[in-house]
């Protein structure tokens, strides 16, 4: 017996999302407009078209994706399971979490040493050196996110 798509919670929609159908559904979330199977599965590099609809009907039984009248897939419902929880934004304006917190370590950093470049103690030099380490774990967390994205 199937679920009505309202009853699937994270978890269950994080366990089936993974593979092509993460990738299919990462695709429809950053184009954020109607496609056809055909145009999904090329643009994706699913295998064929076919495939493509298993993973397309498998995203409309949880609820994620509709078909419009015209036979064309769109986004029903935007969640964040799994790899998208680590990003934000919609459309083509997918930016890893860590870039917010490496930019203001960043600003931190900037900010004290212009504070403390006249007078250097030996706390000032404990806050800006743990401040550049800091700064470098989130810009080198921010790529390798980055990188790991699927399309």
């Amino acid at each position: 017996m199937k679920r009505v798509a309202k009853d699937i919670d994270l978890e269950t929609i994080t366990k089936e999302m993974k593979g092509n159908t993460l990738i299919i559904y990462w695709f429809m979330l950053r184009t954020n407009e109607p496609h056809s199977a055909r145009e999904i599965q090329r643009k994706t590099g699913v295998s064929s078209s076919s495939l493509a609809l298993h993973h397309l009907n498998k995203l409309i039984d949880l609820g994620l994706v509709a078909k419009d009248q015209h036979g064309e897939y769109l986004i029903a419902r935007k969640v964040s399971p799994g790899l998208l929880s680590f990003f934000l934004g919609t459309g083509s304006a997918f930016i890893p979490r860590f870039v917010f917190y490496a930019v203001l370590s960043t600003g931190l950093l900037l900010s004290s040493l212009y504070m403390f470049l006249s007078h250097l103690t030996t706390a000032s030099i404990i806050l800006v050196a743990s401040l550049a380490i800091f700064s470098f774990i989130f810009w080198f967390e921010s790529l390798r996110v980055w990188r790991i994205q699927p399309v």
